[in-house]
């Protein structure tokens, strides 16, 4: 598609996106370009309110991509999955600040398109494997609110309902609105416990009725 036709089509992140984020990962590795393909992407609708959402899916579908990469067996098809999975992962296979990019996005705009650029070349060790961290707990130590609260409900927003996950989370302003936020958008909270510096909370995201 001629970014003329991109320019034309874009009135909204959404519609941008579906014309052309999966062309723009499955080509990204085909060589250098003085502008790439993304980065022209985003000039043409980094003003755009919705931005920040459209940059959090294009991180979502590159990671989809890196998973099928490196482990075609785990069924990891859908951009919230991919998010959802990506944040439970042993530090040092994914860049240790994705998490802060996911919640902040518009942000760390740079960041996100050269990630994507560059994903196609990432390689997990083999040794690792990634089905054991599919239940795994997500480790959110050291995050500060209202980013803690933006991680919870991306992890959530990957989960089928009725299934339980398990976050570590700071003690004081952490585990005061976390939680919160977790059951005002209708999870509920099935285990809590102090740990020495630290909350464990075993959640089960909401059912669809």
């Amino acid at each position: 598609m001629h970014f003329w036709m991109l320019g034309a089509k874009y009135r909204n992140a959404k519609t941008i996106l579906l014309y052309s984020i999966e062309d723009f990962v499955a080509n990204m590795a085909q060589g250098k370009q003085e502008i790439s393909p993304l980065e022209k992407w985003y000039e043409a609708g980094k003003n755009d309110p919705k931005i920040g959402a459209s940059l959090r899916l294009l991180l979502g579908h590159a990671l989809v991509a890196v998973f099928r990469n490196n482990r075609p067996v785990l069924s990891i098809f859908s951009p919230e999955k991919a998010i959802s999975l990506a944040q439970r992962l042993p530090k040092g296979i994914l860049p240790e600040a994705i998490g802060t990019w996911l919640a902040h996005p518009e942000k760390y705009a740079k960041e996100i398109l050269h990630f994507c650029e560059k994903s196609r070349e990432l390689e997990f060790p083999t040794e690792i494997d990634l089905s054991a961290f599919s239940t795994g707990a997500v480790d959110m130590r050291g995050v500060r609110c209202p980013t803690g609260s933006v991680r919870a409900r991306l992890v959530l927003a990957g989960m089928e309902p009725g299934d339980l996950v398990t976050f570590w989370i700071d003690d004081g302003e952490p585990i005061e609105n976390v939680p919160r936020a977790m059951v005002e958008d209708g999870n509920h909270i099935v285990f809590r416990e102090k740990r020495e510096n630290y909350w464990e909370l075993r959640v089960q995201k909401r059912e669809i009725k």
